[in-house]
């Protein structure tokens, strides 16, 4: 999942202002925040989606890049849709974003172009609200690779401009987020 392992980052919250968003991200939409948990993907911090709009939290260091993968700990508490890692293309561009969504029992990959959104791959996956699920996701120029547990689960082909790597939530979720590894190429 991550070509050139050595460059591989990675972020635990742990470190994080409790209450604030988490150093070296930007906001832009929604309420994020770090937090305590004491049922952490790992040790005691994690990051906390919630409110009533969308929210998109892009990672500073991979912004505006040609390739990059990302991997997550991801559990869903409230809503009825989902949350997850997203490939967000400047306007008027596709982008593509990996969504867990315990209520459909599915992760699915959305291709977005302008203000639509359209599904192009699932999986069935059993994860009930409150517990933690990885998933990833390798954006590179010509395809998408979306992965459960660290193994491919779906993808699509198609052309990829520059884009942003970020963390998302559909309106209305409460999610969390833990320990977040990536790599980008500009």
């Amino acid at each position: 999942m991550f070509p050139g392992s050595g460059n591989v980052q990675r972020i635990d919250f742990e470190d994080g202002a409790l209450h604030e968003p988490p150093e070296g991200f930007e906001t832009r939409l929604g309420r994020w925040s770090v937090a305590d948990s004491p049922t952490a993907a790992s040790g005691t911090q994690v990051l906390v989606r919630g409110g009533d709009g969308a929210a998109v939290l892009v990672l500073k260091d991979a912004s505006g890049v040609a390739a990059a993968a990302g991997e997550v700990a991801i559990r869903v508490f409230l809503g009825t849709s989902g949350a997850g890692i997203w490939c967000d293309a400047d306007q008027g561009n596709a982008g593509y974003l990996l969504k867990l969504e315990p209520d459909a029992q599915r992760i699915a990959l959305y291709r977005k172009s302008g203000d639509s959104m359209t599904a192009v791959d699932q999986a069935t996956v059993s994860a009930p609200k409150g517990e933690w699920t990885r998933l990833g996701i390798l954006c590179e120029n010509d395809r998408v690779i979306g992965y459960l547990d660290g193994k491919p689960a779906v993808m699509n082909r198609g052309p990829m401009s520059a884009f942003d790597l970020a963390l998302y939530a559909d309106p209305g979720v409460t999610a969390q987020f833990d320990d977040f590894k990536y790599w980008a190429a500009r």
